[in-house]
């Protein structure tokens, strides 16, 4: 009896074994057949065989985690080939399949289109659905456009009923407007909601007004903000005016707005609204003066009074125009700026025993604000001028490790290693840029998709991840958005990730520096390289104001100078020519300043010509004290994103 069991026990044990292998094995087999299905059809799709892509997606095994996006596509294919009915069903088994991926949502509201082109009456239940299960989705906000025109074609007989109907229609398609005032059917809800023949109210014509603003019909929009209460819409009314090219109406809008209505303003719009208010004006300076002059009392005050601090070049009147919006205040969007302000001004003055009171008082105060980086390390270097070295390495320690990827960080590592020298990195090795993300929270269907290159649909699965929608820019060689969108992205993160990271990789990618490293002469081709992404963001085709061209932004006489004096070969491609005339510009401007690479990024910039004057003008010890006094605000900053951006590529690569 008991060898029986034991037989029975060894029988179950091996079928169990044979279950998980079978398991694995048929799952490891749908894995793979389901890539290379998948691929195959996918091509098909692109080329326009939607008719045999829908047959080769239909192949798919059911247990593939690509099946999900088999059926999206089969849907796709269905509707392109005029088979709206096939797609619905397409959509409503990805619907029923219990998935959790982010292509339930878009399916759903994909076949809620469908159901609504179909005149199926099931289409106002799924767009109800959108609204209640994902409403703060895109899709969400589609579907109130989609509602009120369920609402429309369908009006009541009844007059009370059409009525209230009418309105009903009326909130979604002013839902809608708020939440997309450039969406693509922004111009529609409109025309839509002038049809309904309601009677709107103030707001109404606002939101009306706004969405013309926001799609470039100035003169409708100017209509309609007539129609509104100027204390309400007075920041968009002005900003419409300035669109209009109505700068004196643009102005005297902004300054009784600014004057009477503020208070009730939202800062964000209203700090906008200066800035437009400011570049009215033949020079920034010209139109911060006349902004000051009025002597603000409520929301946009501060902020005047910050760019007014931020425009005076005597250190000592800056002080106290610093110290003054601190204390006037000591809680505003701008506290911490103008406290930090304070504290460089006492570093430079070398009164370190005020610098550590307010420092501490900052770092306490202000966290994680943006000055926080800048705040520690003069902490770090005001204890090691009174010799507490311990304090001052943990100080330059905390800045690398909270704030790896700032300026400061570079200053730090100078100032605990300095063996390494003022640029520690003098070559790279270059990596490839790749999908950032390792695993995804969609069963790894988002990684598998863009492996596959199914750049469209990984693209709409992942219109809110700013990382993805860079990586798909990247990969059609739209280099500038791609980077401007991953280094956006970073910048929101509370906490930065490693370096090995890959999302660090699409915020500074290497483009040309093969031909920077080949062109670089004495040069240290990283800061060459650094230089091109702060100058262009990678685009040959770049132009400033001011008229300078290409990769490196060379005026088009230096350039011309430069070729004559270093004979640019002429069978050069315009970005090789580009490049290796900024090389020659760069190694002249450095040549010429002391063989020093920091003069030479200021140069680059500002001017040879206005760095010479520095050394004159700027009482300084060190390269911090140089750097912090440099009398233009954009060639300080300009400096510090270079080699800030010198130690991001020296660090990542």
């Amino acid at each position: 009896m008991r060898r029986r069991r034991k037989y029975d026990l060894f029988i179950v044990l091996i079928l169990v074994v044979f279950a998980i292998c079978y398991f694995v094995y048929t799952n490891t087999s749908a894995g793979s057949k389901g890539v290379t299905l998948y691929s195959s059809a996918l091509n098909l799709y692109k080329t326009g065989n939607y008719e045999q892509a829908f047959s080769e997606f239909g192949k798919i095994p059911q247990n593939s985690n690509l099946k999900s996006a088999a059926l999206f596509r089969q849907a796709r294919c269905a509707t392109l080939l005029g088979k709206k009915e096939l797609a619905i069903k397409k959509y409503k088994r990805i619907i029923h399949s219990n998935s959790k991926t982010s292509i339930v949502p878009i399916s759903m509201y994909n076949m809620a289109v469908l159901l609504y082109e179909t005149d199926d009456k099931n289409a106002r239940t799924f767009f109800r659905k959108i609204l209640k299960k994902y409403p703060s989705s895109n899709y969400a906000t589609a579907s109130n456009y989609y509602l009120g025109l369920i609402l429309t074609k369908n009006l009541p007989e009844s007059a009370k009923r059409r009525e209230k109907a009418k309105s009903k229609a009326l909130i979604y398609f002013k839902n809608y407007i708020e939440k997309a005032p450039n969406g693509r059917f922004t111009i529609n809800a409109i025309d839509e909601i002038k049809n309904l023949d309601l009677k709107l109210t103030n707001y109404d014509n606002l939101i009306i007004a706004k969405g013309y603003l926001a799609n470039g019909e100035y003169e409708k929009a100017k209509d309609y903000f007539n129609k509104t209460t100027l204390s309400v819409s007075w920041t968009d009314f002005s900003k419409n005016e300035f669109r209009l090219g109505n700068n004196d109406k643009g102005r005297e809008y902004t300054e009784k707005g600014l004057k009477e209505y503020a208070s009730g303003a939202e800062p964000k719009d209203v700090h906008e609204l200066i800035d437009i208010y400011i570049s009215s004006f033949p020079t920034r300076k010209d139109g911060i003066s006349k902004l000051n002059s009025l002597n603000l009392k409520s929301t946009g005050a501060d902020y005047v009074k910050h760019l007014y601090c931020s425009e005076i070049s005597d250190k000592y009147s800056s002080e106290a125009c610093f110290t003054s919006l601190y204390k006037k205040y000591p809680n505003g969007q701008f506290s911490a700026n103008a406290l930090y302000n304070v504290i460089l001004s006492k570093y430079l003055q070398k009164k370190f025993y005020d610098v550590q009171r307010l420092g501490i008082l900052h770092l306490k105060k202000f966290p994680n604000s943006k000055s926080s980086p800048a705040v520690t390390y003069y902490m770090a270097k005001v204890d090691n001028k009174l010799k507490h070295y311990e304090s001052a390495n943990n100080y330059y320690k905390q800045v690398i490790a909270n704030y790896p990827d700032s300026y400061y960080a570079f200053r730090a590592h100078y100032n605990l290693y300095k063996d390494d020298g003022f640029l520690p990195f003098l070559e790279l090795t270059e990596k490839p840029v790749v999908f950032p993300y390792k695993k995804s929270l969609d069963n790894n269907l988002v990684v598998n998709l863009a492996l596959l290159k199914d750049y469209d649909l990984v693209e709409e699965l992942c219109k809110n991840d700013k990382f993805i929608q860079s990586w798909i820019a990247y990969e059609k060689k739209n280099y500038t958005v791609s980077a401007i969108l991953a280094r956006n992205a970073l910048e929101e993160l509370d906490r930065k990730p490693q370096y090995d990271d890959l999302r660090w990789r699409l915020a500074y990618p290497l483009h040309y520096y093969d031909i920077v490293d080949r062109f670089k002469g004495n040069n240290n081709p990283i800061i060459l390289e650094s230089i091109i992404k702060e100058e262009s963001h990678f685009n040959p085709q770049a132009k400033s104001h001011a008229g300078a061209i290409g990769l490196m932004q060379i005026m088009p006489q230096t350039y011309e100078e430069i070729v004559k004096a270093y004979n640019i070969p002429s069978n050069l491609d315009s970005i090789t020519a580009n490049i290796l005339a900024g090389s020659y510009y760069y190694s002249s401007l450095k040549k010429s300043l002391l063989n020093r690479d920091l003069y030479a990024i200021s140069a680059y910039n500002g001017g040879i010509g206005s760095v010479s004057g520095w050394f004159v003008k700027i009482n300084y010890n060190d390269t911090d004290e140089f750097v912090e006094q440099i009398p233009y605000p954009e060639t300080k900053e300009y400096v510090k994103k270079v080699l800030r951006t010198y130690w991001m590529y020296g660090n990542i690569y």
